[in-house]
Order: C-alpha cells, then sequence, then structure tokens
C-alpha cells in the first residue's frame, strides 16, 4: 500500500489504555472540530468532527474537566504542532497548534506544569484521523496528517436522476422576421441579418474534505440534450476533462434574403432550445500527491449546468387572400403573446381591419392588423398582434 501520510508521533504513555487509530483519508475527511478536556495532571477527553460524516469520535472521558473547542473555516490547515505529555510519562498532557488564518488552538493540564515539547511534523496541513491510546484518560496522543497534495481528479461520474428531467428542456424563440408584398405583380425583395450567442456551462460541486485544498480536474461526459424520434430529453455526451466550473460560449449568425412574390407573406424564425439542470452526481475522487502515491474514495455532489440544441431557421410563405375576413371582437389579455406596440390596457373592443394567419398550420400564431376604439371615442392604431391559437 503507498504511504500517504507522515510518520505520526505518539506522545504519553507506552502501555496504558485501549489503542485506537481513526483514519478518515479513506473517506476523504479532514478535522474539521475538534474539543478537548483537561484534567489536573492530564488531558481526559477528546472529541473530533470530520468533514465526510456529521457524527463526532469521542476518546477518553468526555464532560469532565475544562474544555476547550476549535473549528476550522473552509481552507483552513494547521500550520504548526506541538504535543506534550504529562511529565511523568503515564498521560498526554497537552495540545497546542497554529493554523494557515493565524489561529491558535491550546489546551493543557490544569496543575502540573508542560515540560518537554514536541514539534509535530504537520506535511499539508490537512489532519486526516487520531491515534493514540485512550481509557479513562487520553494516555497517549498522536494527530495523522496526509503528505502535500499534487493535484486530484473527478472520474467516473454519473447522474442518477437524469433521465427524469426531461421537462427543464424548453423551446426558445431567437429572432422572427415578417414582411408582405401587397403588390398585385410586383415582387418585393426582403433580407434579414442577425446573430445570437448562446453560453452552455458545467460545474460539479465539491465538499469541505481533502478535495478542497486540491487543484481539482474533471474527467467526466456532461448532459447534453438530444433528440429521439422528435422527443427531446437529455444524455451524456463523450467524456471529456474540464474543470470544476466549465462554460463555453458560441456564436450564431445568419444573412438571409430572397423575393418575396405578389400578394405574399413570409416569415422567417430563428429557434433554440434550452435545457437548465440541477441534479446530484456520483463519482470518484482521485487524490495525487507530491510523491507520485494515489488514493481515491467515493464523492456525491449536485452537478448544474446549461445547454442549447443547435440554433435553426425556418421560412414560411403564404397567400395574403388565402385567409382574410373583417369584424370586431374582445380580445383577452392572457392571449397576446407578442406585440410590435401596445396600447395600454387591451380591456376594450377592438376592430379587426385584417386577420391573417401566417401558417396554414391552424395551431399557428394568428397575425391581426387592429385599431382600438377607446372609451374617449378616439381610435388608436395597433400595428400588430400575435394570438396564441391556444
Amino acid at each position: 500500500m503507498s504511504i500517504i501520510y507522515t510518520p505520526v508521533h505518539i506522545i504519553g504513555s507506552s502501555s496504558g489504555g485501549i489503542v485506537f487509530n481513526y483514519d478518515a483519508a479513506r473517506s476523504g475527511g479532514v478535522l474539521r472540530r475538534i474539543g478537548v478536556w483537561a484534567g489536573e495532571w492530564q488531558l481526559r477527553g477528546i472529541r473530533v468532527w470530520f468533514t465526510h460524516t456529521a457524527n463526532p469520535q469521542t476518546f477518553g472521558t468526555a464532560n469532565v474537566g475544562s474544555y476547550k473547542e476549535f473549528e476550522f473555516t473552509d481552507g483552513e490547515r494547521i500550520s504548526r504542532l506541538s504535543l506534550w505529555g504529562n511529565g511523568a510519562g503515564t498521560r498526554s498532557g497537552g495540545i497546542r497548534f497554529f493554523t494557515t488564518r493565524q489561529r491558535e488552538f491550546f489546551h493543557h493540564m490544569t496543575s502540573w506544569p508542560l515540560k518537554q515539547e514536541y514539534a509535530i511534523e504537520v506535511a499539508s496541513g490537512l489532519c486526516v484521523g487520531l491515534r493514540g491510546r485512550a481509557g479513562a484518560d487520553i494516555d497517549a496522543l498522536g494527530l495523522t496528517f496526509l503528505l502535500p497534495i499534487s493535484h486530484a481528479r473527478l472520474t467516473n461520474v454519473r447522474y442518477p436522476t437524469l433521465q427524469l428531467e426531461a421537462a427543464s428542456i424548453r423551446p426558445i424563440s431567437i429572432h422572427e422576421f415578417y414582411d408582405e408584398n401587397l403588390s398585385d405583380n410586383l415582387p418585393k425583395e426582403w433580407t434579414n441579418t442577425g446573430s445570437y450567442t448562446k453560453t452552455e456551462s458545467a460545474s460539479w460541486s465539491l465538499t469541505a474534505g481533502i478535495e478542497y485544498h486540491a487543484t481539482v480536474s474533471v474527467s467526466a461526459g456532461i448532459p447534453a440534450i438530444a433528440e429521439v424520434s422528435g422527443e427531446f430529453g437529455w444524455q451524456v455526451s463523450v467524456s471529456g476533462t474540464y474543470e470544476t466550473t466549465w462554460e463555453e460560449s458560441e456564436t450564431y449568425g445568419w444573412s438571409r434574403g430572397g423575393v418575396i412574390p405578389p400578394r405574399t407573406w413570409l416569415s422567417f424564425i430563428v429557434t433554440t432550445r434550452r435545457g437548465s439542470l440541477s441534479v446530484p452526481y456520483e463519482g470518484t475522487m482521485e487524490i495525487v500527491l507530491s510523491t507520485g502515491a494515489r488514493f481515491s474514495y467515493a464523492l456525491k455532489g449536485q452537478y448544474a449546468g446549461v445547454a442549447y440544441t443547435r440554433v435553426e431557421t425556418r421560412t414560411q410563405e403564404g397567400s395574403l387572400d388565402a385567409a382574410s375576413h373583417e369584424g370586431t371582437t374582445n380580445i383577452l389579455r392572457s392571449n397576446v403573446v407578442g406585440t410590435k406596440r401596445s396600447y395600454g390596457s387591451i380591456d376594450s373592443n377592438i376592430q379587426v381591419v385584417s386577420s391573417r394567419r401566417r401558417s396554414s398550420d391552424h395551431a399557428a400564431p394568428h397575425r391581426l392588423l387592429l385599431q382600438h376604439n377607446g372609451a374617449d371615442g378616439n381610435t388608436a392604431d395597433i400595428n400588430e398582434l400575435h394570438l396564441d391559437p391556444n
């Protein structure tokens, strides 16, 4: 087995109590919080919390004697550590450390003076376990430190609930151009240009454990939108290498034009589909140390991403004389899906000057050329309304 720890120096008795050896590294945990109880001539008990679990570990006797506690912040590590015995070779007597955030923790027996100080090598500064001997007291104590980290890699990534997220994919109307040729015998030229930038992104959350202190790359496929038999859903792309937060932008440009025949309308539409995800992921975190040694542990987190389909354009034409009628109607505000010019509240009679559907498809939006008959007797033009037939 590869060596991943610095040598552990255990200070105190070599025979009293029962041996303990708690190791959080194989689960990705680092020391998050520590509490120490001290008696007159010994350390009575120690309770530690590690990042990979909410359950603390307790050694010796808790809740007896003088108590001090320390909690690390995200990214904070131990920069210096000293341990003491009780001077008689029978118990642990004190612990003191400084952190990379210029903070200090120091607790020791309350009556006997401290004697020999033992400076402990902390390597990476990541405490990933405790070793020693304990019974009613802490007979001996040592802290386990990880060797310096070179880098880390998230692999074997899976998205267990991905297939349940199809509802998160929605159509996006990017641009719509409309023109018509009212002439009875002359053609009319039309042109339309534009561009649209779509930005796709992906991120994999990390815990406050070992990987938080490393440069992490992700070797994984990214959820992408796919169309199968006319239905849109999610599927995982071919695996690539990414940072834990990734973003890529692509600009699509168009330039279209042509001739509109007499008595004909033309519609040019640019669309895409956009999906937004926030789903759990499962994977394996591989830690590579500066010595070349490596180890791994299971990791769960949250994936967030935005994906698009390709940008599509569609051109439609139709006769201006195919579906035209005149009359008066009342328009419900909720049916209006787009306007070129609004005129206050649409809550009174509106005169239909002309009505044309842009497509022979009866589900297509209806185009109305309207006049608004206000309560004051004045008439105002509303250039165009698109009505949702649903």
